[in-house]
């Protein structure tokens, strides 16, 4: 069973973006070295009895703590490991969790007031992500990955894409947002992915319209080509990837989103439809998912996502 903690942790950074988008860092070792690309942390701000239930963040990033623990914060980073002394931590292993959020209500308008030296409770790391043993297989098979986002699903991509980076693969970043304060970490993108492809609804940065336009144009363009789709956004937006990727032919991969309960596998709140009989028809998103192959979902109004 993949290792989970439940933690009491502490704030080291809640730094606002644009668009109204905060990069929350927190100071959680064993939950940032347990991690892996695509699970998500459930989030609680303690002492508030008005906010009854945890919050699901995907894990965006997570780092030495060196870089990231500011002298307010209470919290020093770790000693270097100089003898090499199995259980050691050194300073380059990853002490911070990192959590990409936008405030669109009640408990994240909260969470923008943390501050460093605040603590928060987290459970983590949760849900079946983006593992490379079930993917890399197919991946060496394809010319190309193509990361697909929208909004702020843009946080469950880039752990893999530095996975997929070490493995030496070439990717391409397609980000679509309603302006181009929603294009938020982009820049972290950079040093895996050959280009980014950005769109905005108001025509703002890149593209106007849906990301999904020039992605389908990316396919027709090169139909000679073998690509993998990761994606991770709104329902229509993923849904109208994954049409494209049947379209032409190529394998793809989405990180579901949904509302959640306990985020265990207990409430079955965050259930949707799978391909499958009685009660095979059915997976949890935060256990079987949130990563799911695209052809195993149902898409259709009957499924959409409690949201």
């Amino acid at each position: 069973m993949p290792l989970m903690y439940d933690d009491d942790v502490t704030v080291v950074e809640n730094r606002p973006l644009t668009g109204g988008h905060f990069l929350l860092s927190v100071h959680s070792p064993r939950q940032a070295q347990a991690t892996r690309p695509g699970q998500f942390a459930m989030l609680r701000l303690l002492g508030r009895s008005d906010v009854l239930l945890r919050r699901p963040m995907s894990i965006y990033d997570v780092k030495p703590s060196g870089d990231h623990v500011p002298g307010s914060a209470g919290v020093s980073p770790a000693p270097a490991n100089r003898r090499g002394n199995r259980g050691d931590r050194t300073s380059s292993q990853p002490e911070v969790v990192q959590l990409l959020y936008k405030v669109v209500g009640r408990g994240t308008r909260l969470m923008a007031e943390l501050k460093p030296g605040d603590r928060l409770g987290m459970l983590a790391p949760l849900g079946h992500g983006f593992f490379a043993e079930e993917y890399l297989e197919r991946v060496r098979e394809v010319d190309e990955v193509l990361h697909v986002a929208g909004g702020i699903g843009i946080a469950a991509l880039l752990l893999p894409a530095r996975e997929l980076a070490r493995q030496g693969i070439r990717q391409r970043l397609f980000f679509g947002g309603r302006t181009k304060w929603d294009l938020v970490g982009v820049q972290d993108f950079k040093p895996y992915v050959k280009a980014s492809t950005l769109a905005t609804e108001d025509g703002a940065r890149g593209h106007r319209g849906y990301v999904t336009k020039p992605l389908e144009e990316y396919l027709a363009r090169f139909r000679d080509k073998k690509f993998l789709l990761m994606v991770c956004g709104p329902w229509p937006m993923l849904e109208a990837s994954v049409e494209l990727a049947k379209r032409y032919g190529h394998p793809c991969l989405v990180s579901m989103e949904n509302r959640m309960g306990c985020a265990l596998g207990v409430c079955l709140g965050c259930s949707i439809r799978v391909v499958g009989e009685g009660h095979g028809a059915y997976q949890r998103v935060c256990t079987e998912g949130p990563v799911f192959w695209a052809e195993k979902v149902v898409w259709g109004k009957d499924n959409l996502p409690k949201t």
